[in-house]
């Protein structure tokens, strides 16, 4: 049988906007937000944040609002934030300003800042950019815009609860600046995952970071998820000298030692994955992990949610 009666049309996306806005200091942000289908009039919703939102949010979408999580998701209603750059801008920029906006101060004259301004050179002569200059330090001032612009923003136009548990993915640079805000008693997120973390860049700021939050506070209030691939440990110098893998072990060890009694934490080596593949596994199971329906970490909490429980107890890992 032939089918002769096939009148395709393009797919228009339900529920999701895009916008631009501008930060002082720092420049356009490209936002796309996704609301989940059926909302009641009076919910108010956490946020479930990605940087890198050219890149990540349209895998975090499918994970939390797609046709599949409509019908199986053991997660809560949340809205999904991403936050990106304009596309307009080229690629060149993309590197740059993500370098800026997730570090704090940085020299970047050792090994990996010299190795990143050489990718960084051949990305501008690709696209024509000599114009173009790469350096760091635009962490407090990226972090204060979500905080206390972009946030605020977004919850005068969407049912954002700004007093709820939200949720913050960033991925390699990205998962640096989740690190770094993880020990940062500013921040607005209370959930966390951090996907190929780069350990190294800005060297000793994250290292630092914890160490002053221990200093003042006795607890850390915080669901945690940080994984590498197997593929991005001890498989090249690149990877070494981000310290993918060192990042894992780190703040496992550095958890363990602490015993603070609000922190829960998972983490993961994630088998034949490397630093391109292991976005969309990291994803799906760090916003489960991160929520405690995580199969075979919270066991009891899946359990009630499989049985239709709305009760999401206070556990530790199975």
């Amino acid at each position: 049988m032939v089918i002769s009666a096939i009148d395709p049309c393009p797919f228009v996306p339900q529920r999701h906007d895009q916008f631009t806005v501008e930060a002082a200091g720092l420049g356009d942000y490209a936002i796309d937000v996704s609301m989940p289908a059926n909302v009641p009039d009076d919910a108010r919703l956490p946020v479930i944040l990605a940087v890198d939102g050219n890149l990540l949010f349209d895998i975090v979408q499918t994970v939390v609002h797609g046709r599949f999580a409509s019908v199986a998701s053991p997660l809560p209603p949340s809205i999904v934030v991403g936050v990106g750059y304009p596309e307009q801008e080229g690629f060149a920029s993309f590197y740059a300003r993500r370098n800026f906006d997730f570090h704090g101060p940085w020299d970047m004259t050792d090994d990996l800042g010299l190795r990143l301004h050489e990718i960084f050179g051949h990305l501008k002569s690709v696209e024509g950019r000599g114009d173009l200059r790469m350096r760091a330090g635009g962490y407090e001032r990226f972090l204060a815009f979500l905080r206390d612009d972009l946030l605020p923003g977004l919850a005068a136009h969407y049912p954002v609860d700004l007093a709820a548990r939200h949720t913050l993915i960033g991925d390699s640079a990205g998962g640096h600046f989740a690190l770094r805000a993880l020990f940062d008693a500013g921040s607005p997120f209370s959930r966390y995952v951090a996907i190929s973390p780069s350990l190294r860049t800005a060297p000793g700021s994250i290292e630092r970071a914890e160490a002053e939050f221990a200093s003042v506070h006795g607890d850390l209030a915080a669901d945690i998820f940080i994984c590498a691939g197997k593929e991005e440990v001890g498989t090249s110098r690149d990877n070494a000298l981000c310290g993918f893998g060192s990042a894992v072990t780190w703040c496992a060890e550095q958890l363990a030692l602490r015993q603070w009694p609000g922190t829960r934490f998972d983490c993961e080596i994630m088998n034949n994955e490397d630093h391109v593949s292991i976005a969309a596994r990291a994803i799906s199971a760090g916003l489960r992990s991160v929520h405690r329906v995580r199969p075979g970490i919270y066991r009891q909490v899946t359990a009630d949610v499989a049985a239709g429980s709305a009760a999401t107890p206070d556990c530790d890992p199975g």
